[in-house]
């Protein structure tokens, strides 16, 4: 059975990790991560129907490590599919600072029915100040879950696959 934790349990590990750091390191967020809930700016409700979409699109975070001695850059991938189309942006993603964050950014954008390719754009890097990223707020490798708060303000709940 798997264990996550309630709103409560996440807003006592998002001040923690403020002040501490949330102590999550580069080798914990290899790896693909499952889309699991949503919760919305300032709210303690689980969105659920943005969390049922997400789940039955199966939207995933994949991290894979850009190369073996560096460890804060990412190869990122994120990407929903439903039935045979499938959806995904790929880029770069970089560590930075104690708590720590998650910058990224996408650089293509791919469309595919099956293993067609129907679609491919280049995609710009935004400007530093308007890069979007995930505020890591904690991981539980025992249950394994990764919690964080992107950008716009939402908290979103993955489980590693």
């Amino acid at each position: 059975m798997e264990h996550f934790p309630d709103i409560n349990e996440i807003k006592l590990l998002e001040k923690n990790s403020q002040k501490n750091g949330s102590g999550i390191v580069f080798e914990e967020l290899l790896g693909i991560w499952k889309f699991k809930y949503v919760w919305g700016k300032g709210s303690d409700e689980i969105k659920n129907i943005p969390s049922s979409i997400l789940q039955v699109l199966s939207a995933r975070l994949e991290l894979k490590s850009k190369n073996k001695e560096d460890q804060i850059n990412y190869e990122i991938k994120n990407s929903i599919n439903f039935g045979l189309l499938n959806i995904t942006f790929t880029g770069s993603a970089e560590l930075k600072g104690i708590r720590p964050l998650l910058a990224f950014y996408f650089e293509e954008l791919k469309i595919s029915i099956s293993s067609f390719h129907i679609f491919n754009k280049a995609l710009e890097k935004p400007e530093d100040k308007k890069m979007p990223f995930f505020s890591l707020v904690g991981i539980s490798t025992k249950d394994n879950w990764l919690c964080a708060r992107g950008r716009g303000g939402g908290l979103a709940i993955w489980v590693k696959s």
